[in-house]
Order: C-alpha cells, then sequence, then structure tokens
C-alpha cells in the first residue's frame, strides 16, 4: 500500500467517524431539546418539557466537542496532506469542524 492510499485511508476513516458522532449528536439532540408546547396536547393533559433535560444535554455537549476535536485533528491533518500529495483538499472537513464548533458553543454559552 503506497503512501497516497494510506493517507486517504486515514481521512476518510476520521472523516466517516466525525460524521458518525455528528449524527449520533442530532438523535442526542432530539431527546435532549424542549418538547414542542403544541395547544393540543396541553389541552388534552399531556405532559410537555419546557426545559432542556440535564443528563441528555450533558451528554450531547461533550459529543459534539468530542466531534469537533476529531474534525479539528482530520483538518490539520487534511492540510499536511494537501501540501504534499496529489489528494487535495476536502470540503466535508472544514464544514464538519465549523457546525460542531458552533453547536458546542451554542450548547455551552447559550443553553
Amino acid at each position: 500500500m503506497n503512501r497516497v492510499k494510506i493517507f486517504h485511508f486515514l481521512l476518510s476513516s476520521l472523516s466517516i467517524i466525525g460524521w458518525s458522532l455528528a449524527i449520533y449528536a442530532l438523535m442526542i439532540f432530539d431527546k435532549a431539546r424542549p418538547d414542542a408546547a403544541i395547544g393540543y396536547f396541553q389541552s388534552h393533559g399531556a405532559e410537555v418539557r419546557f426545559e432542556w433535560d440535564p443528563e441528555q444535554t450533558v451528554l450531547l455537549e461533550h459529543i459534539i466537542w468530542i466531534c469537533a476535536a476529531l474534525s479539528f485533528i482530520n483538518l490539520g491533518f487534511n492540510l499536511y496532506i494537501a501540501q504534499r500529495s496529489k489528494i487535495g483538499w476536502w470540503v466535508n472537513i472544514p464544514l464538519l469542524f465549523t457546525c460542531s464548533l458552533a453547536a458546542g458553543l451554542y450548547i455551552r454559552f447559550v443553553v
């Protein structure tokens, strides 16, 4: 296996792991966020949660920061590879880093 294939495999693996964590964070987000306070549910006496779930929110924050750290490492690795080989620049890596960093900062300082 030559060097370019190893670099491509590492970039692909880190990218897949990062995006998988982002999808898992979206599933946790659905459990952590407040429920939609629809008048129909309230008029029938259904339980509606108006606050973020503390346990799920902490788990969500940790997963998002792990995703941001992993994508930052992948971003540095991609920069190194783009300068020294023919693989080029992958757009999904900075996109994942930007999204996970923004989501982590939002949960940390707004929620």
